[in-house]
């Protein structure tokens, strides 16, 4: 089965399972992590904060490895939803805490079972949770905390790092699924990165050489108008990896 087939019965399946059970629950498909160096294809956000990736017949296991030492740092339980061409291999190189489900055609209608369920992953490390935060959703937990002072103009590298030293693992965890799932404007934290003002400058550049006509008027070489705000989201919700995320039963783009 194709990614986007899989990733389309679970959703039918799974994910209104979950949200059947806890209405509360978040989904949000490709969630990144490690400052975006990796994404999880669909994260639930609830009681636990659970990962699931998306192994297609058109994929091999080959970044497997690497993926399970990056989720097992943030995620509290993990599932691999995998192609039936793939299972064989997965159930070999899965650790024991992981979840794994099969995707196929069954009468030529796709379907996904689960294999075996996850159990608690006893690797979650404080500091990779951390990063999870924007560094305004980590300054705002340390004022409420008052371990702000002096912070207000440092790194968030270093303001994860106080973060994950002054609160506890449990609560910690607790206080980061809340922050995702009250989040807003997803689009807006996805740019957030390395290179942002880099891209932004780019952005505005190509903005400014957008030329308008203006009706009974001559155009004018160089003459330009930035692009609406609404005009620009829209651009911008094109954009291949854009976040999306959505609450049970509405969609939160």
């Amino acid at each position: 089965m194709h990614d986007a087939d899989i990733r389309k019965i679970l959703h039918e399946v799974e994910m209104k399972r979950i949200c059947a059970l806890d209405p509360t629950t978040r989904i949000i498909d490709e969630l990144g992590i490690f400052e975006g160096k990796f994404r999880i294809d669909v994260a639930v956000v609830n009681g636990f904060l659970h990962g699931y990736e998306i192994k297609s017949s058109e994929d091999n296991l080959d970044r497997l490895l690497a993926q399970q030492t990056a989720y097992n740092k943030v995620f509290d339980k993990l599932t691999l939803v995998a192609d039936e061409s793939h299972v064989e291999q997965a159930i070999k190189l899965l650790p024991s805490w992981w979840g794994l489900m099969v995707a196929g055609m069954r009468n030529g209608v796709p379907y996904v079972d689960e294999i075996w369920t996850p159990r608690l992953n006893p690797e979650v490390d404080a500091f990779a949770i951390c990063q999870l935060l924007w560094k305004e959703e980590a300054m705002s937990i340390l004022s409420q905390r008052k371990l702000s002072s002096g912070l207000g103009t440092k790194r968030r590298s270093v303001l994860w790092e106080t973060l994950s030293f002054a609160v506890e693992l449990t609560e910690l965890k607790q206080i980061v699924r809340q922050t995702l799932k009250e989040r807003e404007n997803w689009r807006d934290g996805s740019s957030r990165k390395r290179g942002s003002k880099k891209r932004s400058r780019t952005r505005a550049k190509a903005r400014g050489s957008i030329a308008v006509s203006v009706p009974g008027k001559a155009k004018v070489k160089g003459s330009t108008r930035p692009l609406s705000k609404k005009a620009m989201k829209i651009k911008e919700g094109a954009l291949k990896n854009a976040i999306l995320t959505k609450a049970c039963g509405k969609p939160r783009l």
